[in-house]
């Protein structure tokens, strides 16, 4: 499952888990809107805070291999309603290149020190 794409709103089942404001684990279900401009955002129970990572699994009718959990950022969190949920924005995180990578890749070379 990957989040990018360019599409019209679309709304998904999701299973999210993470930690909450109080350091407390969590999983919940909710829904996944995926707006054209590629903004996500989820609906939560579960307090969480501004730059918290939170994991979110496509539910999907039969298991298959890739249906593994993405790793996002709560990039915006808005107060809570009265039905006490809060909507989160979300953005995708990307795994980090290691710097052997980086320099490899921008043709680092080595400088001799005496």
């Amino acid at each position: 499952m990957d989040f990018d794409g360019n599409q019209q709103q679309n709304n998904y089942a999701v299973e999210v888990s993470g930690w909450d404001m109080s350091e407390t684990f969590f999983v919940e279900k909710t829904s996944l809107a995926w707006a054209q401009d590629g903004m996500k955002e989820i609906s939560l129970r579960h307090p969480v805070r501004e730059g918290c990572v939170i994991f979110v699994r496509l539910m999907q009718p039969v298991a298959t291999a890739d249906n593994y959990p993405i790793a996002c950022q709560a990039v915006k969190v808005m107060e809570q309603a009265a039905d006490g949920r809060s909507s989160v924005q979300l953005t995708q995180l990307r795994p980090r290149a290691f710097f052997k990578d980086t320099a490899r890749e921008t043709n680092f070379s080595a400088i001799k020190v005496a």
